[in-house]
């Protein structure tokens, strides 16, 4: 079973310090900055991803993020938003048990924990990040992985200890 991570995209955005900083200056670019941030996570093909943003005040949308096979981006509804998105999601999952929700919001953990999903802070998740890109690099140096055009993606967000 392929594990299925749930990004809450606003609540990390506030929780990355670096990204948190580009919101006030250009809400897309900090959206994408996160989606960036997190293709290492799907790159080995292991975990399905998925972000989930509030809406820009139409209907609920879903898109593929740069033809990555199971990385998804999902803007809510204006009436839903992405908190209800999300809780629909881990509601409606046939396989709970394959659902990390990574949120710093205690309600939408609990309702994870509530229905045998799993759930991680963000800061749990850039650590899952940061394996995710030392794997990567190893994968790369045995000639295994995709190589990338434009360079190793690196995390340099710095993350203040907790």
């Amino acid at each position: 079973m392929q594990e299925h991570l749930i990004v809450d995209g606003n609540n990390a955005i506030h929780a990355i310090p670096q990204l948190a900083k580009e919101l006030p200056l250009d809400r897309s670019r900090a959206r994408e900055s996160l989606l960036h941030l997190l293709e290492p996570l799907n790159s080995l093909g292991a975990i399905r991803l998925t972000v989930v943003f509030d809406g820009r005040g139409g209907p609920q949308s879903v898109t593929q993020y740069k033809r990555l096979p199971d990385y998804t981006i999902i803007f809510s509804s204006s009436v839903e938003g992405a908190d209800g998105v999300i809780e629909r999601m881990v509601m409606a999952s046939k396989q709970p048990q394959c659902l990390t929700i990574v949120t710093n919001d205690s309600l939408i953990r609990n309702c994870a924990y509530s229905h045998g999903a799993a759930a991680m802070k963000v800061e749990e998740m850039v650590k899952k990040l940061d394996h995710s890109i030392e794997v990567s690099k190893s994968v790369r140096k045995m000639g295994l992985g995709k190589s990338r055009q434009d360079g190793p993606f690196e995390n340099r967000i710095p993350f203040p200890d907790m």
